[in-house]
Formats: structure tokens, sequence, C-alpha cells
């Protein structure tokens, strides 16, 4: 058995985007968790049981290794987001319903 971790895209999975092989975990994922959120090794092996340390740190390695990747991705994300609010007709927070 290897135990070789490798970071695959696949256009049918996670939109392409990068992710640990035989999971639908994205390195963008856990990379954003530890960057935006100050999460460690540690905290993410807890809240992501099904991965170990090696995985974990082979996601973390290619974030760093990327950040023109990461980047875009993060903006593709912000746009969609962006894109939903402007189309959504929900009410905004604070805005009174009549």
């Amino acid at each position: 058995m290897s135990t070789t971790v490798r970071i695959i895209k696949t256009p049918d999975v996670l939109h392409g985007r990068p992710r640990i092989e035989g999971t639908r975990v994205g390195v963008f994922t856990l990379g954003a968790s530890r960057r935006e959120h100050g999460e460690s090794v540690e905290d993410l092996l807890e809240e992501y049981p099904d991965l170990d340390r090696k995985e974990i740190e082979a996601a973390l390695d290619y974030y760093d290794d990327h950040p023109e990747l990461m980047d875009y991705i993060r903006t593709q994300k912000r746009l969609r987001k962006q894109n939903v609010l402007e189309q959504s007709r929900a009410p905004t927070a604070g805005s009174e319903g009549s």
C-alpha cells in the first residue's frame, strides 16, 4: 500500500479544483480554514476525521505552493456569492418586511 498523498484535479469533482485523491475535500477548504480561521493541523484532524495528518499536510503544502491558484479560487467564490446575492429576491439582513 502506497503512503504517498496525491493532490489531484478532475473536472467532474469540486469544479476541477485541487483535492486530496480519494476524497471530496478541497485543498482550498483546508488552506482557507488555516489561513482565515487560524485552524491548526490538529483542529483540521478533528474537523475531518476521515483524513490523516499526511493528507492534511499535503493539502496545506499545495495551498502554500500555489498562491495564484488559491487567489483565483478565492476570487471565483467571492464573485459567485456576489452574483447569488444580487439575483436573490430575499430581503437583505436588516431590511424590514411588509
